[in-house]
């Protein structure tokens, strides 16, 4: 009896930590877009972090850098290209953690009862999206779903448990029946 229950917590406990490090794979696999909110530390160099929010250019202004183009890169691709940077002459052995603090909203358009944008939560599915779009209009088809997904700006079918990341335009087309 008690192996069982000790069995039984184990296997909870590996799937909350797997569970955790899906999320934290997710997370980092998450590019870098207009809108979100980003921290860039250089360990042991206060005077060069930055907390700035990506603008339309999706260039920032790193110290001792110029000026960068953060968009369409991974926090961790962003931290490694600053660090070749900072090595590059300015720090012997730099340490970069990119972090996006806040992801841009994404949006749902279509045969939805509250189109717009939202903000984004982790772990997002289309059907969760829909519900907080505030459900399906009668005429909303039932398998017609897609996202355009950045960067390309790809239109993708989806179903009710795909994942909706930053930036996405969930589209919801009617049906004719």
């Amino acid at each position: 009896m008690a192996a069982n229950s000790l069995i039984r917590i184990l296997f909870v406990l590996i799937t909350v930590v797997c569970s955790f490090a899906s999320a934290a794979q997710q997370r980092e696999s998450f590019i870098i877009g207009t809108g979100d909110v980003i921290s860039i530390d250089v360990y042991n160099e206060r005077d060069l972090t930055v907390n700035a929010k990506v603008g339309q250019s999706g260039i920032l202004r790193i110290p001792l850098l110029g000026d960068i183009k953060v968009t369409g890169k991974t926090p961790a691709e962003l931290g490694k290209e600053l660090e070749e940077a900072y090595f590059d002459g300015y720090l012997v052995n730099p340490s970069v953690s990119v972090i996006i603090e806040s992801y841009r909203p994404f949006y749902i358009r279509g045969a939805v009862y509250k189109a717009g944008a939202y903000e984004f939560e982790y772990d997002l599915t289309v059907d969760q999206a829909i519900a907080i779009a505030g459900g399906l209009k009668d005429r909303a088809s039932k398998s017609d779903w897609y996202i355009i997904r950045e960067p390309k700006k790809e239109r993708i079918k989806v179903s009710k448990d795909s994942a909706v990341f930053p930036g996405d335009i969930i589209e919801i087309e009617e049906s004719l029946f």
